[in-house]
C-alpha cells in the first residue's frame, strides 16, 4: 500500500499534467483565433539611437523590451539601390520590419542578463570582461526565432546569442534583408569583434549571401567571420514540396473573399502545415517532457526549464498567423528570388573550379572552400530535400575539410533544432576556437535515449517536472533593465 506522501505525490503529478495539458489545447485555440487579428504596430527607436551600436555600446541602448529595433531610414524616400547591397551606409525601405534582439536577454535567462550586467559594469570601469562572439541567427521564412529556441541558453555559454526576426506583415526584398543584416554586422562586429552566422531553411540561403559578400568585400575587412552554421538550407528550394504545394496555396483566388480566406486557411492547415512536422516524433517528445519522463538533453537544469516554460506560455504571441499575402511574397520574393540569386553564386563557383573553363570567380571559390561550415539536416524533411542538398552543398560548394554535415534522426524540417539536437556540443566539435568560457554551464553531453524519443532522462531524477509557478521566480528569472 503506497504512504500518503507517494499519493499526494501522484496526485499532484495527475494535476500538473492536466494543467499543463489544458495550457496546450488553450495555446492552439489561441492561435487559431489570432488569424482574425491584426497585428501590433511595431514601434522603431529614435533617430538619436540609429547607428551607435558599435561595440560594446550595443549594452548601452537595448530598447526597453530587451531588444534592439532599427529604424534604417533617414527619410521615407529612401531606398535600397539593387546593384550595390554592400555598403554599410546605405538605407533600407520603409516597409522594413526588421529586429535584431538578443532573445535570452528578452525572455529574462538570468545568466544572459548577469552576464550583460557585467558588461555595463566594465564600461564604467568596474570590471572587464571579454565579449564572447556573436552567434547571429537568421530564420526561415516565417521571420520567428521559434525553431531553435531551445538551443539558445547552451548556445548562450559560447556566444553573444542575438536573432533577426521579421514582421508578419515585412514586405522588404530579398537584397534589403540581406542589407538590413551586413548594416547590423558591421555596426555590431566592425571592429574586429568575431561572429558566427546560423542561417535556418530561406536563413541559409541569406546566411550564405552574406557570408560571401563580407569575404569578398573591402569594407567589411575588420569583421572576423568565424563560421557557418546551415540549418535545413532552402537552396534546394526550386525542387521542393514546398515550391510545387505553397505556390498553388498562395496563389489560389475565389469570387467570394470569405470562401477565399476559407479555401487558404483549409490548404494551409492541412496541406502545408504538414510538410513543415516530422512523423509524430516532436509530439511524442512533447507529451514525455509533460509526463516529466525525459527533456532535451539541453535543458539540463531548473533555470533552462523555467525558460522552456516561459516561451512556450507565450506562443500564441510569437505564432502569428502568415496571410495569404505574405505568404505569396516571401514565396516568391525570398525564396525563388534567393534561389536565383543562389544560382549565379553556384554557376561562378563552378565555372571556377572547372579546368576545361577560364571563367569563374577563383576568390569565391576559394573563399568558400576556406570557410568553416557547419551543415544540420532533418533525417525526415518534408518541406525540402535537405539531406540531398547538405550532401551536395559538401561536395560541390564546400568541398573541403571545412565542412562537416550532421543528420538528426528522425527530425523533420521544423523540429530539426529541437529536443533531439545539441547543437553546442556540435560547434565545440568543429569550431575549437570557441572559447568555452561558460559562466553558468551544465551536463549537456548525455546521448539521446530512444525509449524516451531522443530525449534524456530529467537532470534531478524527479518524478513531477518543474512548477509552472516557478517559471518567473527569482531563481529562473531575471529581467533586464537598461
Amino acid at each position: 500500500m503506497m504512504n500518503s506522501t507517494t499519493q499526494r505525490g501522484n496526485r499532484l503529478h495527475r494535476a500538473q499534467t492536466k494543467f499543463l495539458r489544458f495550457v496546450i489545447e488553450f495555446f492552439t485555440i489561441t492561435f487559431v483565433v489570432s488569424a482574425f487579428i491584426p497585428a501590433r504596430p511595431t514601434s522603431r527607436i529614435n533617430n538619436s539611437q540609429k547607428g551607435k551600436t558599435n561595440g560594446n555600446t550595443f549594452y548601452k541602448i537595448l530598447a526597453k523590451s530587451s531588444f534592439l529595433r532599427l529604424n534604417l531610414l533617414p527619410d521615407a524616400t529612401s531606398r535600397v539601390d539593387s546593384d550595390d547591397v554592400t555598403s554599410p551606409s546605405k538605407t533600407c525601405c520603409e516597409q522594413s520590419r526588421v529586429e535584431f534582439i538578443s532573445p535570452l536577454l528578452h525572455d529574462g535567462y538570468p545568466p544572459a542578463v548577469l552576464e550583460y550586467e557585467h558588461f555595463k559594469k566594465g564600461e564604467m570601469g568596474e570590471s572587464r570582461l571579454e565579449p564572447k562572439p556573436i552567434l547571429l541567427y537568421l530564420p526561415g521564412f516565417d521571420g520567428t526565432l521559434m525553431a531553435p529556441f531551445l538551443q539558445f541558453p547552451s548556445l548562450g555559454e559560447e556566444f553573444d546569442v542575438r536573432g533577426m526576426t521579421i514582421d508578419m506583415d515585412d514586405r522588404s526584398t530579398f537584397l534589403e534583408l540581406k542589407q538590413l543584416v551586413l548594416k547590423y554586422i558591421f555596426e555590431e562586429c566592425g571592429f574586429h569583434r568575431e561572429i558566427y552566422l546560423m542561417g535556418e531553411s530561406f536563413g541559409g540561403i541569406l546566411a550564405m549571401e552574406v557570408a560571401i559578400t563580407m569575404g569578398l568585400t573591402q569594407q567589411y575587412k575588420n569583421v572576423q567571420l568565424r563560421g557557418l552554421i546551415l540549418v535545413n538550407p532552402a537552396t534546394c528550394y526550386l525542387r521542393s514540396n514546398l515550391y510545387e504545394i505553397g505556390q498553388t496555396i498562395a496563389n489560389f483566388q475565389a469570387r467570394n473573399h470569405i470562401i477565399s480566406f476559407a479555401e487558404y486557411l483549409y490548404s494551409l492547415t492541412t496541406e502545408l502545415v504538414p510538410l513543415f512536422l516530422d512523423e509524430g516524433k516532436a509530439i511524442q517528445q512533447l507529451m514525455a517532457i509533460i509526463a516529466s519522463k525525459g527533456l532535451p538533453s539541453v535543458v539540463n537544469n531548473s533555470v533552462r526549464e523555467a525558460y522552456m516554460g516561459r516561451v512556450a506560455f507565450d506562443l500564441p504571441n510569437r505564432l502569428r498567423f502568415m496571410p495569404q499575402v505574405t505568404l505569396k511574397w516571401r514565396l516568391e520574393q525570398w525564396l525563388e528570388y534567393g534561389c536565383g540569386v543562389w544560382g549565379n553564386t553556384l554557376t561562378r563557383v563552378q565555372a571556377a573550379r572547372d579546368p576545361n573553363t577560364k571563367s569563374g570567380d577563383n576568390y569565391l571559390s576559394v573563399f568558400l572552400q576556406q570557410l568553416k561550415t557547419l551543415i544540420v539536416a532533418g533525417e525526415i524533411d518534408s518541406t525540402l530535400p535537405s539531406l540531398d542538398e547538405a550532401r551536395k552543398l559538401e561536395l560541390e560548394v564546400f568541398g573541403s575539410d571545412n565542412v562537416r554535415v550532421h543528420i538528426v534522426p528522425g527530425a523533420g524540417h521544423a523540429s530539426t533544432c529541437g529536443g533531439s539536437l545539441n547543437l553546442v556540443q556540435l560547434l565545440r566539435d568543429f569550431f575549437p576556437g570557441l572559447p568555452a568560457n561558460a559562466i553558468f554551464s551544465g551536463d549537456t553531453q548525455q546521448a539521446p535515449d530512444e525509449d524516451i524519443f531522443g530525449l534524456v532522462p530529467r537532470y534531478d531524477g524527479a518524478s513531477i517536472g518543474l512548477s509552472p509557478l516557478l517559471y518567473w521566480s527569482a531563481d529562473n528569472y531575471r529581467q533586464w533593465e537598461e
